[in-house]
């Protein structure tokens, strides 16, 4: 039987490899545009994704030194390299199934603390996983959205 571990891990993969697909279609041009009454282009979604993953698994889970600056990841005024973004996506994925391969089933219920709208709270890496899984759920909903907006 397959361990909880593996199977969060492989969710995790596909949504990451929707969003990937997602985006695939988007010209870099695309990618850097905001539909018309939205905040976010599908270009700072990716990169807000790829920042949220390293937080939450990378740091939070794996206890890796991860800084992350959250507002970097929504700068409008930066360009997203779709080729860039896309291969950081991957990076960021390949440290994620390494973290959740080699964590034992019994450290899911650990607590760790995590910063979160300027609060210290303190959850389980269970529910950090969990945590990146709606978020990705919760962004490939908008992505797919935005690129219709934009016809991509």
């Amino acid at each position: 039987m397959e361990r909880v571990t593996e199977q969060l891990s492989a969710y995790l993969d596909e949504l990451r490899d929707a969003v990937q697909k997602a985006a695939e279609p988007l010209s870099e041009d695309l990618l850097n545009r905001r539909p018309p009454g939205l905040t976010n282009t599908p270009g700072i979604l990716l990169r807000h994704l790829a920042g949220a993953e390293r937080y939450w698994i990378h740091r939070v889970v794996g206890g890796d030194p991860v800084e992350r600056d959250r507002d970097a990841e929504f700068a409008q005024d930066v360009p997203v390299r779709k080729e860039e973004v896309l291969a950081e996506l991957g990076r960021v994925g390949e440290r994620t199934h390494q973290i959740l391969a080699d964590l034992p089933e019994s450290a899911l219920g650990e607590t760790v603390e995590v910063v979160r709208g300027g609060r210290t709270e303190t959850v389980t890496k269970h529910y950090a996983i969990l945590q990146t899984i709606a978020h990705y759920s919760y962004h490939l909903g908008q992505l797919r959205l935005q690129a219709k907006l934009l016809g991509g």
